[in-house]
């Protein structure tokens, strides 16, 4: 499967996801984790982008940036060649420390911009690490909650989103991450696999570097599953049936991977779909998201059926 388009946009508000080789821990303890921030502020400084929000978890990094002059995939070649070589010393080890090449989102900063914030920094509640994002000690959320941060955390950037006055902007910023918010950060949608947000912004950023629109006009979730039961043999009744075999499963996270991916259909308007609930269809789909790095044939169908939806014109059989 083609790899998603390296959008590199000056001012471009940024979802960076990197994770451990083979699902493997990037951070054995708090020196390391320390030595990761410490690297990051060093790039910060040196490349002149901005750092919104972060959350080190033990395998994995999410990092909100607002990038300057210098492309993000300097910025984060630079970090990660960095901190491999610190971690590899230190441990005693040698190899790859990380997944490949980073994942990154531009996002559309109006009106995403705070649901990116408040999903990196549910991350380690979502894990049942903590009850309580306040309680993790590796996020930007208690600089946040309190207003102020370390001076190569850009926090302010985010609050003037918030309120006027900085107090009025921290009790909006504990709302945000108390309170459900309208449009979580996973439901919005992503289109060509690098841009978060809507049709417009997407097509207008995809267009600017050469890319095709990427939304089929009139795509159903229907017609995924017809394409999915038909490319793996299944029954589409099936799909929507109560059978939690292995290949139904499998073809229900294709679809909604597809429908994601492809169209305007979110993880939410799948779950529903298939009578399955949001978080258990959201986790199927990010396993076979991680499934695609190793599975060749995976990939192969996957890039066979994309290809086939964004052909506006050809019917599925």
């Amino acid at each position: 499967m083609a790899r998603p388009p390296r959008l590199e946009v000056p001012g471009g508000l940024y979802h960076v996801i990197v994770r451990g080789n083979e699902r493997k821990a990037v951070f054995r303890d708090d020196t390391d984790r320390s030595k990761y921030i410490e690297r990051l502020a060093g790039y910060r400084d040196k490349f002149g982008f901005q750092l919104l929000a972060y959350c080190l978890m033990d395998n994995h990094v999410h990092l909100a940036i607002e990038a300057g002059k210098v492309p993000l995939s300097r910025i984060m070649a630079g970090q990660q060649s960095s901190y491999t070589q610190y971690f590899n010393w230190r441990h005693e080890r040698v190899g790859h420390l990380f997944q490949g090449r980073y994942k990154a989102f531009l996002v559309e900063e109006d009106p995403y911009a705070l649901a990116l914030i408040r999903y990196i920094h549910e991350n380690p509640v979502k894990a049942g690490i903590v009850e309580k994002p306040e309680q993790y000690a590796w996020s930007s959320d208690r600089y946040y909650r309190k207003g102020k941060g370390p001076e190569w955390l850009d926090i302010d950037r985010v609050l003037r989103m918030l309120g006027r006055s900085r107090s009025a902007a921290v009790r909006s910023y504990r709302r945000l991450m108390r309170e459900e918010i309208e449009e979580p950060y996973e439901d919005v949608l992503t289109w060509g696999g690098a841009v978060k947000g809507d049709e417009a912004f997407a097509d207008r950023v995809l267009q600017s570097i050469g890319e095709p629109a990427v939304v089929p006009r009139g795509l159903t979730i229907e017609r995924i599953v017809k394409m999915v039961a038909r490319e793996a043999g299944l029954d589409p009744g099936r799909m929507r049936g109560p059978s939690r075999e292995r290949d139904v499963s499998r073809g229900r996270q294709m679809t909604t991977w597809l429908a994601r991916e492809v169209g305007r259909i979110s993880v939410a308007q799948s779950a529903k779909y298939f009578g399955r609930s949001g978080g258990a269809m959201l986790a199927g789909v990010n396993r076979l998201e991680e499934q695609l790095a190793s599975d060749a044939s995976l990939r192969r169908a996957l890039a066979r059926m994309r290809s086939e939806l964004l052909d506006r014109g050809k019917p599925i059989e």
